[in-house]
């Protein structure tokens, strides 16, 4: 079928509203409808037209319109107090026709405002702060748990969907009970005596109500741990702190603190000690000494009360007072005495109470700084040097001297004066074959020899030249004895026939003279 023209008819009624269809011609989709309200139902047919006629009818389709926030709030909010920490909420069901669109459930605001009383202490949650717990759309009531003891709070319920939440139920106030308090806030131990013990504490963080008191309870530390409990009971709240008597010295304790409120006692706070002995002053003193300085080391004592003491210290070797180190505690364990002097002699005295406990003498390491008078200015010491060195002039004056003596005999003197009468001719042979003569010219002159010897052990620097003049004067003397005329025929006689000084050996070509140059050589 061919059509000149063609249009659209689509028409809708509200579901159950009755047979009525409202019904609207569009040349073209989209098509908006206004004015029928939030998150409605309807059913809808859209058929063709045109100029022949309509089509055949569709079957209807059901639409909604879109969601918006819900318009009323849950009535009927109710709160049960099941105990100090827990309540019951609970609300009537809203028309879902004031929801405008699908429910998903009930939101509660829950905001503590503060304490019921006045007390002292932290709180773990300020006033003020909101809690915001979430329901399905099918719960009518909430059990809320961990709420604080002896507390206000206010509570409201509202609706939501997927477009928001509607507006909040009239706020609900409540106060809960009052509950346990908390553990006290600390705990410490003081020994006023072998047998005592002080207690001091301060009060709850978190009293959940009115104190009213305190209990404590103590026992005896054992391997077994079944010693009794002891139980003391404080019934005023405004007490800080308890002494025990009669404890025994020799025993650790374990301490158990708790707050009472009308609800009962609280949770405990717990601390273990034990008495404090009597202080004494160190024993078992360990010294590691150094160049100026002291380490004194100690074990200190467990449970007894710290001591202080001083160290009084003088040095031996310079006749100085007694100085003292400032107040020492006993529990420190370790203490360091400096600004000593290297090398030094130390008496060293501890003193507790005015009466010294132990003393000891040490030695510091290394050598004394002190300034002392040079060794090259004292006077002894340059007297010594002194005459050392004059002597030292006065020798080398006498070796000097000793060696221009034995020089002023020259040969050529020897030779020019007359010859001695005892001097006979001698063969033309070596020098050293006269030796009887020799050895008797030599044993004639120790006196020379000996000077020479004195020479040479005073300045080695003579040595050489003191042996050189010791021989020429020797040789000289033997040329003047041989230089001398013969004084008579019985010194002739008396030597044997074949001495090399006889007359009848002496070779004629000297006639009678020994040769100068064999005797040189």
């Amino acid at each position: 079928m061919d059509l000149a023209s063609s249009t659209g008819c689509s028409g809708g009624r509200v579901v159950g509203s009755g047979p009525n269809w409202n019904t609207t011609y569009v040349t073209a989709p989209p098509f908006i409808v206004n004015d029928i309200g939030n998150f409605s139902a309807f059913e809808m047919k859209v058929r063709a037209v045109n100029d022949v006629g309509q089509s055949p009818e569709p079957d209807p389709y059901i639409g909604y319109s879109g969601e918006d926030v819900p318009l009323e709030a849950p009535m009927d909010v109710g709160v049960v107090l099941l105990n100090s920490t827990t309540i019951r909420v609970t609300w009537a069901a809203v028309d879902k026709d004031t929801v405008r669109g699908h429910l998903l459930g009930y939101k509660i605001y829950l905001t503590r405002i503060g304490s019921r009383g006045h007390h002292r202490g932290r709180r773990s949650r300020e006033p003020g702060t909101t809690v915001v717990l979430e329901t399905g759309a099918n719960e009518e009531k909430k059990v809320i748990n961990d709420l604080r003891p002896y507390s206000h709070y206010a509570l409201s319920v509202t609706v939501f969907n997927s477009k928001g939440e509607g507006p909040p139920s009239e706020t609900l106030s409540f106060k809960t009970q009052e509950g346990v308090p908390g553990p006290p806030t600390s705990l410490m131990l003081d020994s006023p005596s072998e047998a005592e013990m002080t207690l001091n504490w301060t009060p709850p963080g978190q009293p959940n109500g009115v104190l009213i008191g305190y209990l404590l309870q103590y026992q005896q530390i054992v391997e077994s741990d079944d010693s009794p409990m002891q139980v003391e009971t404080i019934d005023d709240a405004t007490v800080t702190h308890l002494t025990l008597k009669g404890l025994d010295r020799h025993s650790h304790y374990r301490f158990y603190l708790r707050g009472r409120t009308a609800a009962g006692d609280g949770e405990p706070i717990m601390r273990e000690g034990a008495t404090t002995l009597d202080g004494a002053p160190p024993a078992n003193i360990s010294l590691s000494v150094g160049e100026t300085s002291v380490n004194l080391s100690w074990v200190a004592k467990k449970r007894h009360r710290n001591v202080s003491f001083q160290v009084h210290y003088l040095k031996k070797d310079d006749g100085s007072k007694w100085k003292k180190t400032e107040k020492v505690d006993s529990s420190q364990s370790f203490y360091q005495l400096q600004g000593l002097t290297p090398g030094s002699h130390y008496r060293l005295r501890f003193i507790y109470s005015n009466t010294t406990f132990w003393e000891t003498d040490i030695e510091t390491e290394g050598t004394v700084t002190e300034v002392q008078p040079s060794f090259a200015t004292q006077g002894w010491f340059i007297g010594v040097v002194s005459a050392i060195v004059l002597l030292l002039l006065i020798l080398l004056i006498l070796c000097f001297i000793k060696r221009s003596k034995g020089g002023k005999y020259s040969v050529k003197d020897k030779e020019e004066g007359p010859m001695d009468s005892e001097a006979r001719p001698m063969k033309d042979e070596t020098f050293g074959e006269y030796s009887d003569l020799e050895e008797k010219r030599t044993a004639s002159q120790p006196s020379l020899g000996e000077e020479s010897k004195l020479c040479s052990e005073d300045n080695l620097d003579f040595n050489v030249s003191s042996a050189i003049t010791t021989e020429l004067n020797m040789d000289e003397s033997l040329v003047s004895q041989f230089s001398r005329p013969s004084e008579g025929p019985e010194v002739i006689n008396g030597l044997p026939d074949n001495s090399p000084l006889n007359p009848t050996t002496v070779s004629p070509t000297t006639n009678g003279m020994p040769n100068s140059v064999t005797i040189l050589d």
